[in-house]
């Protein structure tokens, strides 16, 4: 997982990849963004280090921490990285996501992941209702802006 959001990053996001960004902005990869778990051989996690060899420059410290040192192979096979997910899981995954985005430093944060995690996080988390509710909310490559504020 998170392969794919990474790859589009890149592309929506050309000048400002994690090697060549002149602003040094951190590209982390955070493994709360992750599809939701359907049991499709695409869900499974890669190592960090195979993702670090692929994407140089990403950050991998949250993926190896929800890792904690396990072998991949191992872990596709277990709970700690479930073959499938309730929405309930997905829904508290994305509002931990919303915590991680108010302890950053930044303000401009880019969110690149997949049309179900991002419904979830826009409807649950948010509470944001665009006109264009259901699966659908998200066509693929589609970029929005949302402003947060934090109390």
């Amino acid at each position: 997982p998170l392969r794919r959001a990474i790859q589009s990053a890149m592309i929506a996001f050309p000048t400002h990849t994690a090697l060549v960004s002149l602003d040094n902005t951190p590209w982390v990869c955070n493994p709360l963004l992750m599809e939701q778990a359907n049991g499709h051989k695409s869900e499974y996690v890669s190592s960090p280090q195979q993702l670090e060899e692929t994407f140089p420059g990403v950050n991998f410290e949250l993926l190896e921490q929800m890792l904690g040192g396990e072998d991949v192979n191992t872990l596709n096979m277990k709970e700690k990285v479930p073959l499938f997910e309730s929405k309930i899981d997905l829904m508290r995954r994305s509002d931990q996501f919303l915590q991680w985005i108010k302890e950053r430093p930044e303000r401009v944060i880019v969110v690149s992941s997949q049309a179900t995690w991002l419904h979830s996080f826009c409807e649950f988390s948010l509470q944001y209702e665009p006109e264009n509710k259901g699966r659908e909310m998200f066509k693929k490559g589609e970029m929005r802006s949302v402003g947060i504020k934090f109390d």
